[in-house]
């Protein structure tokens, strides 16, 4: 049983969409839809997602390219970031598009289990959350759908510093930030 303690509901997910994914992402993610719905947790920094319209608005730009091209998008960042489920490889993936690099999260059990248990500390070491409480502090939290990204992004110059952060909505920041440095291949 998954268990989230600081699960801030934002809506049901629909009968639906489960069971188009079921059998598609483990049963964990699953339950977190069944269980919790949308929302957020860790913080306020992971957002479970619709990941229809996440597959809809993103297609291609997710960057699956190995394997058997699949990544279910589940989850976002606080931070821009996108977690998809990834069957080929059995893991979580985190898609870091404010660094554009990618992090395997392993299993949907061990991530839920190792931020029930380690809380910020696994935050920091595993989804490199630490301008995302300062950018809380600064400017409140972001809404559901809105996530903090850097203007202008690293990559493209800018100096990555907490400072540089605003509010976006989540799926636009994505697509922007695809359009501007190219999808992570991975």
């Amino acid at each position: 049983m998954v268990e989230i303690t600081d699960f801030v509901p934002h809506s049901p997910v629909p009968p639906a969409v489960v069971e188009a994914y079921r059998g598609r992402v483990p049963d964990e993610i699953v339950e977190v839809w069944e269980r919790y719905g949308y929302g957020t947790f860790g913080e306020g920094f992971v957002r479970v997602i619709d990941p229809a319209l996440y597959e809809e608005q993103l297609g291609d730009r997710i960057g699956k390219t190995q394997g058997d091209g699949i990544a279910i998008p589940v989850m976002t960042t606080g931070l821009g970031d996108l977690i998809t489920w990834e069957p080929s490889i059995g893991a979580l993936v985190l898609l870091m598009f404010r660094s554009h690099r990618v992090r395997g999260l392993g299993r949907a059990h061990s991530f839920f289990t190792l931020l029930r248990m380690d809380g910020v500390e696994h935050l920091e070491e595993d989804l490199e959350w630490d301008l995302f409480p300062q950018a809380v502090a600064a400017q409140g939290p972001p809404a559901y759908d809105e996530c903090f990204v850097h203007v202008p992004l690293p990559v493209m110059g800018g100096p990555g510093t907490v400072d540089t952060l605003r509010k976006r909505q989540t799926l636009t920041a994505i697509q922007v930030m695809v359009e501007l440095q190219g999808a992570i291949g991975h």
